[in-house]
């Protein structure tokens, strides 16, 4: 099986479906601080706040294996009602605890439908990405993006409720598309969702170890650096987010095709695997160094550049490691790994930052993600010899 798949539209779509949500909230908080609308900032980093973290609950940690599943199963109706009835009932319990906290009305009602129609996206998505249409849906955020942009430029209404009320109505949009696009290969209806969630808890598991994995360092990083340095590192972390998002969906497309196959292990050109994530890791470069410079007037030295070429390179074979170790169902594997390495994370980021500050940040995530990467292919090592 190839790496690099021919069809660029279908990568493109992805990569566009990737980076989207990042830039648009990249491009929001931009736009709030140009225009010194600080209340209005502050009402959206409690809005991208608490979706994101519901949605860490909602989204249970199935991407991934949402499309395993439809692609390796016939029966989509099934699969789809049992991740659609999974969501509501998650959505149901926390959504009602989240009503309780004392937020202004329009903020949590906001909230509360993005984060409901994001979700139940995020099982459309997973369908349409193992059916390769997801050019429809990045269509959408693409338009959504020039809304704003344009509205930005023109000075025409941008308040954190006009923002709030676009992002809300392209996600609507986007469900009905979904809905309407595949409504005779999908089901909404409710089902029991209890065994679904009992059966996959180690996804909800991994999630949150993985994002303790990614983000701990810089949490951590708050107690030992001053606020220019936190604000910079705060830079640094999200852009490399966003160079992992490109990096992961621009390989969505081969993800589908190593699903769909029924052997154990993937063929996977590991050659040209390699050539093709040097070559993103290092076309990444350019582009943080520019950003950092002229967007955030934010100095980044040559050996930043190679801790972030190091980073996303690591990044891309523990990926590789991820989703083999999905489609044989180790779950287990996974869970123990992100776990392990979360935790080597918190201990670095609590030795290392206060010697070293950002330098050391970006040390501890770099030492965990590349100890992950060394877990997989130990245990790979380990289980081969058994098996021989």
């Amino acid at each position: 099986m190839k790496v690099v798949n021919s069809n660029t539209g279908i990568v493109f779509s992805n990569t566009i479906r990737g980076i989207s949500s990042s830039l648009l909230n990249a491009f929001i908080c931009f736009a709030f601080t140009a225009l010194n609308l600080q209340l209005d900032l502050k009402d959206f980093v409690i809005f991208f706040t608490g979706s994101n973290l519901l949605l860490i609950v909602f989204n249970w940690g199935l991407k991934d294996y949402s499309v395993k599943l439809f692609t390796s199963e016939t029966e989509t109706k099934n699969i789809f009602s049992k991740l659609f009835s999974l969501r509501v009932a998650l959505y149901s319990v926390f959504g009602v605890v989240l009503a309780f906290l004392p937020l202004k009305l329009t903020l949590l009602t906001f909230i509360l439908a993005f984060s409901f129609f994001k979700s139940v996206n995020n099982t459309i998505e997973a369908f349409s990405t193992s059916r390769n249409k997801n050019a429809g849906f990045a269509f959408i955020d693409i338009l959504s993006l020039c809304i704003l942009v344009i509205a930005y430029i023109l000075n025409f209404n941008f308040t954190a409720v006009s923002v709030f009320i676009l992002i809300t109505g392209s996600e609507i949009l986007k469900a009905i598309v979904g809905l309407l696009l595949f409504n005779k290969e999908i089901s909404l209806r409710l089902i029991n969702p209890f065994p679904f969630l009992k059966e996959t808890v180690n996804y909800f598991l991994v999630a949150f170890f993985a994002f303790l994995l990614s983000k701990v360092d810089f949490y951590i990083s708050s107690f030992y650096l001053n606020s220019k340095d936190l604000i910079n590192y705060h830079i640094y972390s999200s852009l490399i987010g966003l160079s992992q998002i490109i990096i992961t969906s621009f390989f969505s497309r081969q993800m589908v095709n190593w699903f769909k196959s029924k052997d154990d292990k993937f063929n996977v050109d590991m050659k040209r695997f390699s050539l093709v994530s040097f070559a993103l890791s290092l076309l990444a470069l350019p582009f943080f160094y520019f950003i950092t410079l002229y967007f955030y007037k934010f100095n980044i030295s040559v050996a930043m550049l190679i801790l972030v070429f190091l980073n996303l390179f690591i990044f891309s074979f523990t990926l590789l490691e991820i989703y083999l170790n999905t489609h044989q169902n180790k779950h287990r594997v996974i869970l123990t790994g992100v776990l392990f390495c979360a935790m080597i994370n918190i201990v670095l980021s609590f030795i290392i930052i206060s010697h070293f500050e950002v330098l050391g940040a970006i040390l501890a995530n770099i030492i965990s993600l590349f100890t992950l990467y060394l877990y997989f292919k130990i245990v790979a090592k380990y289980r081969f010899k058994n098996a021989s």
